[in-house]
């Protein structure tokens, strides 16, 4: 009795080592407008869908082609599926993938429930906001009672800084893409316990120098999904690079030394903090470093507005490399052609 105690307490801890991250995606993507970096986006995703458990994504924007959008990566997930022996290397079939893009609004409603309800404390559902947190906002209203099960992972927080706003203190009123829906989850006291990591400024890092041009021409060879990756910003031509500004909220997930209890050490997302320990116990921003930063009111400090998004950007900035380094391996690996043996 004593040997299968033993076994039982060994295996237990390496089950939950090796389970992969559960997630839930919100999208705007679309076609004809906005940002393609969502597309590009969803084609990294699907990179990692073995290393991920994905329970669906949510293409929410439904009058603006996003399910169109979505089948478009699905349909070079199946090409490349196919080609390249990916279901004897831990990815799921493409039929499987096809089945993940909710429909409408009341198809999202059941399956953000059904996720949330087959999760816990100890194996959360990672919910990632790639735009508007409106729908979000209103689903985890609905399912408040299993708040504790839901990590909440968000691109931009309340406060835009772009190019535009080339002088410190012009732009503290301005809010970002986000604001509405992130209003909603920042200021109702029924979220205040919620664990919420809000990828900032420190998002930009994934925009800046040459590494993302570089490594847009050789994803681009890596079959269909590289191949769609280029095929996404043919349309715009000031996005000729892997842009990729939603996929932070990923990166914190697969990156192998990251504590996913702790947002506050490094990971290939960046750095980031607890501001407000007592208020909001598992709330997670932007780390300041040695900048003076207020975080109640932003905008008493926006004179040190340069130095903060400059710092914050650099956080995920020299992560970057090694994050580069090893999607590039990966994709080694996954677009080598099989053996008729290893074709499923």
């Amino acid at each position: 009795m004593r040997g299968l105690l033993v076994i039982f307490l060994i295996i237990i801890p390496l089950y939950y080592a090796d389970a992969k991250p559960r997630v839930i995606v919100f999208t705007d993507i679309n076609i004809g407008g906005g940002d393609p970096d969502d597309r590009q986006s969803l084609v990294h995703l699907l990179w990692y869908a073995d290393e991920l458990d994905i329970a669906g994504i949510i293409p929410y924007r439904w009058n603006k082609s996003s399910l169109e959008a979505c089948r478009l990566a699905a349909n070079a997930y199946a090409a490349d599926f196919h080609a390249f022996g990916f279901g004897s290397k831990g990815y799921p079939n493409p039929e499987q993938v096809s089945q993940l893009f909710a429909t409408s609004a009341e198809d999202a409603r059941a399956r953000f429930s059904a996720a949330i309800q087959s999760s816990s404390e100890n194996d959360p559902l990672y919910v990632l906001a790639w735009g508007n947190m409106v729908l979000i906002a209103e689903l985890m209203l609905e399912e408040i009672d299993l708040l504790p099960n839901i990590r909440l992972i968000s691109i931009g927080t309340g406060l835009k800084y772009g190019p535009e706003d080339e002088v410190p203190g012009e732009a503290c009123d301005v809010p970002n893409w986000n604001g509405g829906g992130r209003k909603r989850v920042y200021e109702n006291e029924a979220f205040a316990g919620l664990w919420w990591l809000e990828i900032n400024w420190t998002y930009n890092g994934m925009f800046s120098g040459n590494g993302p041009t570089e490594m847009f021409e050789l994803l681009s060879t890596y079959g269909k999904m590289g191949d769609h990756i280029k095929f996404v910003t043919k349309d715009h031509d000031w996005a000729q690079y892997f842009r990729v500004g939603d996929t932070p909220s990923v990166l914190y997930l697969i990156d192998p030394r990251n504590n996913l209890d702790d947002p506050t050490q490094s990971s290939w997302a960046g750095k980031f903090k607890q501001p407000f320990p007592e208020e909001r116990p598992n709330y997670f921003t932007d780390d300041n470093g040695q900048i003076q930063w207020d975080y109640q009111n932003p905008c008493r400090t926006w004179h040190n507005l340069v130095p903060m998004y400059a710092y914050n950007k650099s956080t995920l900035e020299r992560e970057r490399p090694e994050m580069y380094s090893s999607l590039l391996e990966k994709l080694q690996k996954t677009y080598t052609t099989p053996s008729p043996s290893q074709t499923p």
